[in-house]
């Protein structure tokens, strides 16, 4: 009886910092929302109606009825800004928001009037992309003018019509997100070309055959560590899939607990196991007194005989590890002898 008054007691408690907590939580987002609608003002100015617009805009107006934002509900002045004064000015191009004539920071205002309260975007004024002046424009297209790119061959990335891009001549008002990751990578390595170069080594992840894409690692928006990666640390990262090397082993190599690239370069490498040095000289630049016992160094892969080099649980007998591979029963794996008095 005690116990069902108690957990009746926190229950209630809780519904009620629920509620307390929740109006606090949508003020706080209405504020930052507010903020960015200065972004939106145009002094003087008031509505006309898309309709109006489109009267000159007549081919990107066609194109934005197929675009994600004109699907939810969204207007040109929208984005645009109130556009009487525009009007009356027979086109003035300063008398209407024009995003790629405005700064990065101006740009961005407009589109964060609307997404500041989106989840993804909760780390864009602390990335680098913001730190760097990049516009959302730079990678995202607003018009659907993917419809065009589509049938052309010049299309890029273009988040805001989803499905008009990759289907376009079936039914570009799709809502469902059938965008290549091809053209998704291409986005991030048109400025990354570094990258773009490592991806065309032997050896590297599959973005280059369309399995892997850039944001699987990173977060374009700002992730929630350096590089914009979208977990803590590199080692959470690259576990999150090398699930194999997590551990925890009883004897850990100190290189892989501390980070994962110390010994491999992650966009590509030349190197098998996208190691960023071909083996022996990678272990050497930490085990400089190693040899073969002929005081000659070592001329083949260390991994040849340390094959479980991200840790094992296999002790050797002169204490601690070296991190040979394991066995069928935990223990040095050793070749399978033929029963005695078998034909050979």
């Amino acid at each position: 009886m005690r116990r069902s008054s108690l957990i009746w007691v926190i229950a209630v408690a809780g519904l009620t910092a629920s509620l307390c907590i929740s109006p606090s939580a949508a003020k706080q987002s209405a504020q930052e929302t507010a903020s960015f609608s200065k972004y939106l003002r145009i002094p003087g100015a008031k509505p006309v109606g898309s309709e109006t617009c489109a009267t000159c805009h007549t081919e990107v107006a066609k194109n934005f009825q197929h675009a994600y934002h004109a699907q939810q509900g969204i207007s040109c002045e929208g984005c645009h800004g109130p556009g009487s004064l525009h009007v009356d000015g027979g086109g003035d191009i300063s008398k209407i928001i024009s995003l790629r004539k405005r700064s990065a920071t101006d740009a961005n205002g407009v589109c964060l009037s609307c997404h500041a309260q989106d989840q993804s975007t909760r780390h864009w004024a602390s990335g680098v992309h913001a730190a760097n002046q990049v516009r959302c424009i730079d990678c995202h297209q607003v018009h659907a003018s993917g419809v065009t790119s589509a049938q052309n061959g010049t299309a890029r990335f273009d988040t805001a019509t989803r499905g008009a891009l990759n289907a376009a001549l079936v039914s570009p008002e799709t809502n469902t997100i059938v965008q290549s990751r091809l053209v998704s990578n291409d986005s991030c390595l048109k400025c990354h070309q570094t990258e773009r170069a490592q991806l065309s080594m032997p050896y590297h992840h599959p973005l280059r055959e369309g399995k892997m894409s850039c944001v699987d690692c990173h977060d374009a928006h700002g992730g929630a560590s350096g590089h914009n990666l979208k977990t803590a640390n590199v080692n959470e990262l690259c576990l999150g899939c090398h699930a194999q090397y997590r551990g925890p082993f009883a004897y850990q190599h100190p290189p892989v607990s501390e980070n994962c690239l110390s010994c491999h370069s992650p966009h590509g490498s030349p190197n098998t196991n996208l190691l960023s040095v071909s083996e022996p000289a990678l272990c050497l630049q930490c085990h400089t007194g190693h040899h073969n016992g002929a005081g000659l160094p070592i001329a083949d892969r260390c991994t040849n005989c340390h094959s479980s080099i991200h840790g094992t649980d296999v002790a050797t007998p002169s204490g601690g590890s070296r991190f040979v591979d394991k066995g069928q029963w935990g223990v040095p794996s050793e070749p399978v002898q033929p029963p005695v008095g078998s034909a050979s």
